[in-house]
């Protein structure tokens, strides 16, 4: 049987988890496979009948090791790719590291200068993705703009549908958002308590012991310190900025030129 193939390749922090729950079930014709079984996806792939199959799941430094696997299996698979500017994206990365446990400042992550930073200059780097996308599968991937989503969600998401032929109801989408962000004062204060609490706890490796472990040291503590930090006061918080706008537009600049290819490039909403 001829099978269609369509991949979802969302970066992180670019709406792709409120697709994923709240867009892409409600989409008609097409088998939707959620992140949770994308390790299956291939084998629920080839073992079932359907005629079109929509896979969707967040990647950024994994996309081309990803991509590879994915040409390898479907050679003729078409790729969607959502973006965000590198400032507000890399910007919101910071902010997930530090909620999970991550304690150095916005400059130690993506360093501009001497590309020591936990996140390498050219993991940031989009155009050569869409690159990627065109050697490897031989078809151009269909790329949107994350600001456009924001500004015409319901726009987007007819985009995405006609792109995989699939039937879609915008009446039946709820624009309420799935996650909500952390605010600043709660991320500076566990920014802070990061600094004395260990983010890398040593998990064992006998898995129910290891899913305790999981629950009690690493959610109740992260979990734990982002409530707590919600109700303290605003005065007892650090004073330092997370996300310095300065070197916000320092980003912005390093990344310009990639961007401008990438928004030429870019399916643009109405």
């Amino acid at each position: 049987m001829n099978k269609e193939v369509y991949f979802h390749l969302g970066l992180g922090k670019t709406g792709s988890t409120y697709m994923q729950y709240k867009v892409f079930p409600k989409y008609k014709g097409v088998h939707y496979i959620q992140r949770t079984k994308y390790k299956r996806c291939f084998e629920i792939i080839k073992n079932t009948n359907d005629k079109k199959y929509f896979v969707s799941n967040e990647f950024d430094r994994q996309f081309p090791f990803e991509l590879s696997r994915i040409a390898n299996e479907f050679p003729s698979a078409k790729v969607i790719i959502v973006l965000r500017r590198h400032d507000s994206w890399l910007a919101s990365q910071y902010r997930r590291w530090v909620k999970n446990g991550y304690s150095k400042s916005f400059q130690e992550f993506i360093d501009l200068k001497q590309d020591r930073g936990e996140w390498k200059q050219s993991e940031a780097l989009f155009f050569p993705y869409i690159e990627m996308v065109i050697q490897k599968l031989k078809s151009k991937p269909l790329v949107l703009l994350y600001d456009d989503m924001v500004k015409n969600p319901i726009g987007t998401f007819q985009i995405i549908a006609r792109f995989v032929g699939a039937g879609f109801d915008p009446d039946s989408i709820s624009l309420k958002r799935k996650h909500t962000s952390y605010n600043s004062k709660q991320l500076r204060f566990r920014r802070a308590w990061n600094k004395k609490i260990p983010a890398d706890i040593k998990l064992s490796k006998f898995k129910p012991l290891r899913f305790f472990q999981k629950i009690l040291l690493v959610k109740a503590v992260r979990y734990g310190s982002l409530y707590l930090a919600n109700i303290l006061p605003e005065r007892m918080a650090p004073k330092e900025v997370l996300t310095p706008s300065s070197y916000l537009k320092d980003i912005e600049a390093f990344y310009r030129e990639d961007w401008k290819k990438c928004v030429a490039f870019a399916t643009r909403v109405d």
